[in-house]
This record gives C-alpha cells, structure tokens and sequence, in this order.
C-alpha cells in the first residue's frame, strides 16, 4: 500500500504543525496491514509521530520534516531514558519491519533549545529536557538509508534493543557546539550494520552502549559491524560505553575515516557489563584539541577501566584488537585501568601515527574522566564531570602525564602486544613531553 501524504492535504509551510495530518495517514496504513508513506517535497513542522510494523517512511528529495520547538508537542513518553530526555520526534515500541528511508532530511531545530551563545567552557546551555530525534525501542528488521538529520537538539538517533538493523548511506550533521547531541546510540542491540555513512557532532559521533533501563529492555550490545563510515566529533567519534550495565561485545569495526575529534576511538568500562572480543582496523584519523568541556584530550585510542560509583565494579575489558591505524593527534593513546586484571590481552600492530605539537594549554594533561570524584562519590553527574579538584586546579580525572607525554602510555594493562608501532615525533621535543615513547606502568 502506497499513500501520498498529499492525499491528506498537510499546510506543508513549515510553520503550521501537520503532526495529526501525517499520524492519520500512518494509522490508515497500519490498519491496512502496512505500507509506505511517500512525504513529497515541502517543509513540515511536526510533533512526535508514533510508527507502526511493516511500515516504510519514504522522504522525498526536497521534503524536510522540521522538529517543533514546543515541548507540549512532544506527547510520546518513550520507555528508555537519555540524560533528561524522555520524549522523542519519532518512536516506535516492540515494531517488526521499519524503514526510514529518501534523500529528504530531518530538522531538529536544535536552536531553539539552546542558549544562543557558548560560554568561556565552549559550552550552549541547554533546556532540562529536550527531545530525541528517532528512538525505536524493541524493533525489529529495522533499515534506515539515503536520508539526512541536522541540528538534533538531543541525542539523534537512539535505538534500544533492537535487532537486525541495517543503515547506510545516512548523514547526521549536528552543530558543533551543542553537547549530548550524539549522533548514533545503538544500546543494548544486536545484528547491526553500519556502511556508508557520515556522522558529525559535539557529542559523541557513534556509541555502543548498555544503559540502566527497564528490564524487559536490558540485554547485551552484540554482533555489530560499522564499515566505510566517516565520523566527526568534539567528544569521541567512536565510543563504547560509558554507560555499560550489562555485556558489550563481538564488534567489528573497519575501513573507517575519523576527521577532527577530539577523541578517536574510546572504550570506557564505568559499569558492571564485561567488553569482549572487539577488532578495529584500518582506520584513518586526525585528533586535535576540542574546548574542554568535552572529555578527551585528542587520543587517537583511549581504553580505561575505572569505576564510575565506588559500589559498583566495572566490567573488564579484554581481547581488544587494533591494526593498521594511522594518522596525526596532538595526543597520545592512553590505556588506563584501575582495577586489577579488568584490562588485559589488548593488541595494537601496524600503527602509524604523527604525533603533532600544539600551542593548546592542555597538552601536557590527559582525562581519563568520569572518575569517583573522592570529594563527592555519587556516580553519574557533574561532581563526575564538572568539578574542579583543587589540588590541580581542573576538573577531576584531568592529571598531568607521569613524566611526560609520551607516544603510547599503558597503565594497568596485563597481556598488552605492540607490533610494528611507528610514531613520529617533533625533534627536538617540546617541552613537557616524555622522551620515552613508550610509557608502561602496573
């Protein structure tokens, strides 16, 4: 079954809301059994949409739904929960066979949830709450292809519980300056692909996660692929954790371009799940310096097992692989763990890398936050994040490198195999950087 949202004669001028016009012609095609929704080109101001099984959301070129900017507008109340967000622009629950997919794109107005100016952290004060862009919850044979999101004022893409998911050719372009605009959270999911795409944006460009959420949708990330895919991120642009309640593993990631970030790839155990059998190869990157309200100080690589609340033991972290990674940081690759044995049998080969000076005033410095802050241990919020440790004046887990920047620092790390490491560096070194290029500690 195929219907024109035409049929419904939307106000299609991006300034009336056609929210009720296009959930009428998505609740005609479910009761038919399923179908596709064909969006012609024109501008659409919408609320939240709610989408059903066997259903096809097809995006014209030239068609552009624009996110309203009025939270009363955001009547769905989504089952899982992102830092305050419990809303989303479309969501889908326990749905078989959704396809989103066109060369049109997704508005998210981020703009009109933030302040209109970053402050001396480089940082845009949000509103408490603001909505997600497409959450499906407990989805199944799930495509999205060819269209765009910009501007997503919350994480854009959030799907959780999910299996059999396949995108590629997606573009997400959020602004740069709006933190937890993630642009991809795949939580608790399993048989994923990813191929073909380009994500961008201050928060983290794609993050594998396991949050804390009800226990029908609990479970394990596993069996995920992301191949040919470009990523941009003033946080980290490929990120697993932090939030890590139950197993993260059987990942594969190649093939893949990382350009401005202020991290590369991270993998940050703070919760109870285990990381297992994780390969990335054949990665390109540059990492730079982002404002420091970010976590990361341009690492190419950063592993760190550390725990985020003092009741709760982290995961370990084991039979990690890297090969053939290159490119330029103003960093270092840095494997962190605090708890004896969690973080063990981590290979890297064939890695490349030009290790750039910088006039940046953090470059002497790495951060391995969210720690325990000991002055206030509450876990999750901005004691973890915010606080500045009096001791060195920055926020706590920002320290100096022991010695030094080097290369490549380890601490911690049991059954660690470097072959055919290759990492030029300024001669003479700048001041503040460690002669030795390897630093290993127990």
């Amino acid at each position: 079954m195929l219907i024109s949202l035409d049929d419904y004669h939307p106000a299609a001028d991006g300034v009336t809301a056609d929210t009720a016009h296009f959930q009428r012609a998505i609740d005609d095609i479910s009761a038919q059994g399923g179908g596709t929704l064909y969006v012609p080109p024109g501008p659409y101001l919408i609320g939240s949409l709610t989408l059903p099984a066997n259903f096809t959301l097809h995006l014209a070129a030239g068609a552009t739904l624009i996110a309203s900017c009025r939270a009363e507008d955001y009547t769905t109340q989504t089952q899982s929960q992102a830092e305050c967000s419990s809303r989303a622009l479309l969501y889908a629950y326990g749905r078989k066979n959704i396809t989103i997919e066109g060369k049109g794109r997704i508005d998210g107005n981020a703009s009109a949830w933030f302040a209109a100016h970053a402050d001396e952290m480089g940082y845009r004060l949000p509103l408490a709450q603001r909505p997600r862009i497409l959450v499906l919850e407990a989805c199944r044979q799930v495509t999205l292809q060819d269209f765009t999101i910009e501007q997503a004022p919350m994480w854009t893409i959030h799907l959780v519980s999910c299996e059999q998911v396949r995108i590629s050719r997606l573009c997400v372009d959020n602004d740069l300056t709006m933190a937890n605009t993630d642009a991809l959270d795949i939580d608790s999911c399993r048989y994923v692909h990813i191929s073909d795409s380009y994500f961008s944006a201050a928060d983290d460009g794609i993050c594998i996660k396991t949050t804390r959420k009800p226990t029908p949708l609990r479970g394990p990330a596993a069996h995920i692929t992301i191949t040919g895919t470009i990523l941009r991120s003033n946080s980290c642009a490929l990120k697993i954790g932090t939030e890590t309640w139950d197993d993260i593993e059987d990942v594969v990631v190649t093939g893949c371009t990382i350009i401005d970030s202020n991290r590369g790839i991270g993998l940050l155990s703070r919760d109870g799940g285990r990381f297992r059998r994780l390969s990335f190869s054949h990665i390109t990157f540059n990492c730079v310096y982002a404002p420091p309200v970010h976590w990361g100080k341009a690492d190419p690589v950063f592993i760190s097992v550390r725990p985020r609340h003092p009741e709760v033991t982290p995961g370990e972290i084991a039979w990690v692989q890297f090969s053939h990674l290159t490119g330029t940081t103003q960093g270092a690759i840095n494997l962190h763990c605090e708890t004896p044995g969690a973080l063990h049998h981590i290979s890297f080969d064939h890695v490349l890398i030009d290790q750039l000076p910088s006039e940046h005033p953090e470059q002497g410095w790495y951060d391995i936050r969210p720690p325990c802050n000991p002055a206030n241990p509450t876990g999750m919020g901005l004691d973890n994040a915010w606080a500045i440790n009096p001791a060195t004046d920055r926020p706590w887990g920002v320290e100096a490198w022991p010695g030094g920047m080097p290369g490549l620092f380890a601490q911690g790390v049991s059954a660690l195999s470097l072959s055919q490491i290759v990492i030029h560096r300024p001669d003479p070194l700048p001041p503040g950087w460690n002669p030795q290029l390897i630093v290993e500690l127990s």
